[in-house]
């Protein structure tokens, strides 16, 4: 089976997923979607634009559709596809000397099976897939990856409804795929807290997993500063910016996976 193929089932799914029927929940906790262990059914629109390493620039948007699926009160499972669109003029093998270029990127597919312990303490396993179906290496890591998820979140009622701190952990190693490419093996983290302000606004500390170290280069880190603002309309919508840029660099800026020196990402998300 090949890469677009089954970029093609994966979208099948997802947007076929509206015919089983997720319970709704029993309580009224705020959600904004950026639990891993309470994923919302939604589909978003999102641009990021990042500054790379050498004053080069990566523009993507991506669509994005979310489903969880409840087996019981303690248990759920939920999915997501990203489908990205890069524009990027990032100096690469493919394009030596950096012209601008914009294709499909790499698609990316995840699964995670969630486990609800009580009001406040929840977790969640799984994985992420991703798929080198972007053309060149500007667009994509030219990968068949896995990224083994964990996530565990305790809510914080004493300081608002909704409220949480939370720790997600991925390991992106490749499995597969160009062997022009560099081999990937990183650990991906986000010590995250959401906090719900007023009027459905909200402040989140590290939302992205954006927090590397280098398996294959002794170690090497990237920290970066990350946090996201954004306002929910309850069960129909969400709105948010989420700004990053880097604190602290162990290793040479080729010794991570994803680096770089500004990010933000606008995001429109709907709620179904």
């Amino acid at each position: 089976m090949t890469a677009r193929t089954l970029a093609l089932v994966f979208l099948l799914f997802a947007f076929s997923a509206g015919a089983f029927a997720a319970e709704p929940e029993k309580n009224e906790v705020l959600n904004n979607g950026q639990d891993i262990t309470r994923p919302l059914a939604r589909f978003d629109a999102r641009y990021q634009y990042q500054l790379l390493p050498g004053g080069r620039a990566k523009n993507t948007v991506t669509v994005r559709t979310d489903r969880p699926f409840v087996i019981n009160e303690h248990w759920g499972i939920g999915t997501r596809v990203d489908l990205p669109a890069v524009f990027s003029n990032k100096v690469t093998a493919d394009e030596p000397h950096g012209a601008f270029k914009g294709g499909l990127g790499d698609l990316l597919g995840e699964i995670v099976l969630i486990r609800k312990f009580n009001e406040l303490w929840a977790a969640g396993a799984g994985t992420q897939f991703i798929f080198p179906t972007a053309g060149t290496d500007q667009l994509g890591d030219g990968k068949y990856q896995l990224l083994p998820t964990v996530g565990i979140r305790r809510q914080l009622p004493g300081v608002s409804n909704g409220s949480f701190a939370g720790f997600v952990m991925r390991y992106a190693v490749n499995y597969a795929g160009s062997e022009k490419r560099p081999s990937i093996s990183t650990l991906e983290m986000a010590p995250t807290f959401n906090w719900i302000l007023p009027d459905n606004w909200f402040f989140t500390a590290y939302p992205s997993t954006d927090i590397q170290i280098n398996l294959q280069k002794g170690g090497a880190v990237f920290l970066p500063f990350d946090i996201m603002i954004g306002k929910t309309i309850p069960k129909r919508a969400v709105f948010s910016v989420e700004l990053g840029f880097p604190m602290y660099h162990h290793g040479a800026v080729a010794d991570f996976y994803t680096s770089y020196d500004f990010k933000a990402e606008a995001r429109v998300g709907i709620f179904y």
